[in-house]
C-alpha cells in the first residue's frame, strides 16, 4: 500500500488514474466491476446486502495539438449492479475537457478539484470508508474551472465554481492549494472560500475552510500520513497508517456549533488475485458522541474488483 503522493502530480498533468483499459493511441475505454458483501450494524439491527461499490465504465483521451499543447477529456459513469437506486442506477462520476502544456493544465467540468487534490486525495486511501468524520470531503464537483501547475517539487492550483443564480453571485466559491515535496514526503495546504451558503458550502456554513496534509512518511515498512481541516470552530484530524497490504485510517471530527464529536476508525486489507482481479476488505466503526448508542454504526465489507476492459 502506497500513499497517494502522486495525486497532486496527476492533477498537474490533468489526468486521473483509471482501471486497466483498452488503448487506442492516447484514447481509452475502460470498465471495472466492484461488487461485494456488506454488513451494517446500527441501532440494534444488523443488515446484510450484496451491492456495488462504485463500479464504473468510461472513456478518456488525449490529443497532441502541437507546439507543446495537448487536449484531453473524460466521461465516466458509476454503475449500480444491484439496482439499489432504482431508475438512477447510472450516474456521472467524471465529465470534463481541458488543455495542458508548459503552463500547466486547465480543466472544465466535473472531476476532482483543488481542495481535494492537495489536502484530501493524498490520504484518501481506504476503498470505501473515508471522509465520514472530516470537515470537508468533497470529491468530484461540477460547474468548475481548475488550474494546476508546478515547477520542480513545488505544485500549485486553483479552482472557481460557477452556479448561475439571479439572487446570488455566479462565482460562488474558489479554492487555492499548494504542495512541496521533500523526498518521499509531501506537505500540502489548501483554502476553500465560499461566497454564499448554497451549492458547495459545508453543511450550509459559508466560512472558509483550511486544510493541511503531510503524506508519504515512510518509517521502514510503515507508511504514515496526517491531515487537519478547520472551518470556523469546527475541525477534524486524520491519521493513516499502512504496512504492506494492511492499513488503519482514523478520522476525528469536532462540531462546535452542536457540541458533537465523531470518530471513524477503519481497518483494511487489499489482496491481488492476479491480473485485473483484486479483493479488498474493510471494517469501519463510527462512534457519534451524541449520548444515543443508536447513532453509532459498524460496517464490514468484502469486495471483489474485476477490471473488465
Amino acid at each position: 500500500m502506497k500513499f497517494k503522493t502522486t495525486a497532486i502530480a496527476m492533477a498537474v498533468a490533468g489526468t486521473v488514474a483509471a482501471p486497466v483499459a483498452v488503448q487506442a493511441g492516447a484514447d481509452e475505454i475502460y470498465a471495472s466491476a466492484r461488487v461485494g458483501v456488506w454488513n451494517v450494524d446500527q441501532g440494534g439491527t444488523s443488515q446484510w446486502d450484496v451491492r456495488s461499490f462504485s463500479s464504473r465504465f468510461g472513456a478518456k483521451g488525449e490529443t497532441d495539438l502541437g507546439n507543446g499543447l495537448s487536449g484531453f477529456g473524460r466521461y465516466e459513469w458509476d454503475v449500480d449492479f444491484n439496482n439499489d437506486l432504482g431508475e438512477d442506477d447510472i450516474s456521472v462520476r467524471h465529465r470534463y475537457v481541458g488543455l495542458k502544456g508548459g503552463f500547466g493544465s486547465v480543466t472544465l467540468g466535473q472531476t476532482y478539484h483543488t481542495f481535494y487534490n492537495f489536502v484530501v486525495g493524498p490520504t484518501d486511501i481506504p476503498w470505501w470508508h473515508s471522509g465520514y468524520a472530516m470537515v470537508n470531503y468533497r470529491g468530484r464537483t461540477d460547474n468548475a474551472i481548475t488550474y494546476a501547475g508546478g515547477t520542480g517539487a513545488f505544485n500549485f492550483g486553483a479552482s472557481v465554481y460557477m452556479t448561475p443564480d439571479a439572487e446570488e453571485e455566479d462565482f460562488d466559491q474558489f479554492e487555492v492549494g499548494a504542495s512541496f515535496g521533500i523526498g518521499d514526503i509531501t506537505i500540502g495546504a489548501a483554502l476553500q472560500s465560499t461566497a454564499t451558503d448554497t451549492a458547495h458550502g459545508s453543511a450550509g456554513n459559508d466560512e472558509d475552510i483550511i486544510g493541511l496534509v503531510v503524506s508519504g512518511i515512510n518509517l521502514g515498512p510503515v507508511g504514515l500520513g496526517f491531515g487537519y481541516q478547520q472551518q470556523d470552530d469546527d475541525d477534524s484530524f486524520l491519521v493513516h497508517v499502512d504496512v504492506a497490504n494492511f492499513y488503519a485510517h482514523i478520522e476525528a471530527l469536532s462540531l462546535d456549533a452542536t457540541d458533537q464529536d465523531r470518530l471513524s476508525t477503519t481497518l483494511g486489507y487489499t489482496h491481488s488475485l492476479g491480473r485485473k482481479t483484486t479483493m479488498y476488505f474493510e471494517l469501519n466503526d463510527i462512534d457519534n458522541d451524541t449520548g444515543d448508542s443508536d447513532d453509532d454504526r459498524t460496517a464490514l465489507m468484502a469486495v471483489l474488483k474485476y477490471d473488465i476492459i
